[in-house]
């Protein structure tokens, strides 16, 4: 029977194994190396975040009574608001009654006064409203004076004489008249009766 020599190829085998053992431990290592650098990462990535989450949460809780005071601010600006509005319109009117009143009286001349301003609100158009303006004067040259001035007025157009009569001021004679104007816009600021008419 002839003898066969197995030794070599089973060193050689064993040597084979070896070096696929030592291969796949460093594989191994490898992996955990990297693995534990992973983790490490991710468990840094994860404490900063939790540090940074936990620091907003202290500014949150000091920031959450100034947003409330600002949610109310809001919402008292919000009921203010139309207020505000209605306050502007009413500055408005006023000081455009302020600055035609203004006018009106510095084009009187000597010897001449109002005695009424009215308006009255045309009931076709809202934005025609014609003033009535009752006054004395000393004579009739003064009330064409009168005329010829606030003609010249920018709040005013079609300016009418409605009449003129005489009469009696203390024991001195005067000439009491009525002149009518149209306004350009409806802005008067007075209260509007049923009739459309305001009076000042």
């Amino acid at each position: 029977m002839p003898s066969v020599n197995m030794i070599a190829p089973r060193r050689a085998e064993k040597l084979r194994l070896e070096r696929d053992m030592r291969r796949l431990v460093i594989v191994i290592v490898a992996e955990l190396v990297i693995a534990a650098g992973l983790g490490g990462w991710v468990c840094t990535k994860l404490w900063t975040t939790n540090g940074r989450i936990a620091d907003l949460n202290v500014q949150l809780t000091k920031l959450q009574p100034i947003v409330k005071e600002i949610k109310q601010y809001e919402q008292a600006s919000a009921k203010l608001d139309p207020k505000l509005k209605l306050l502007g319109q009413a500055k408005d009117g006023t000081m455009r009654w302020f600055n035609t009143l203004d006018r009106l009286s510095a084009s009187l001349p000597d010897s001449t006064y109002l005695t009424r301003v009215s308006t009255v609100i045309s009931p076709d158009s809202k934005n025609q409203s014609t003033v009535s303006l009752n006054g004395v004067s000393s004579s009739q040259a003064k009330v064409g004076e009168i005329m010829l001035r606030i003609n010249s007025i920018p709040d005013f157009r079609s300016v009418d004489l409605h009449f003129t009569q005489k009469t009696l001021v203390g024991v001195n004679t005067a000439v009491e008249f009525e002149i009518g104007a149209q306004l350009k816009d409806n802005g008067s600021s007075g209260e509007v009766k049923k009739n459309g008419t305001v009076q000042s």
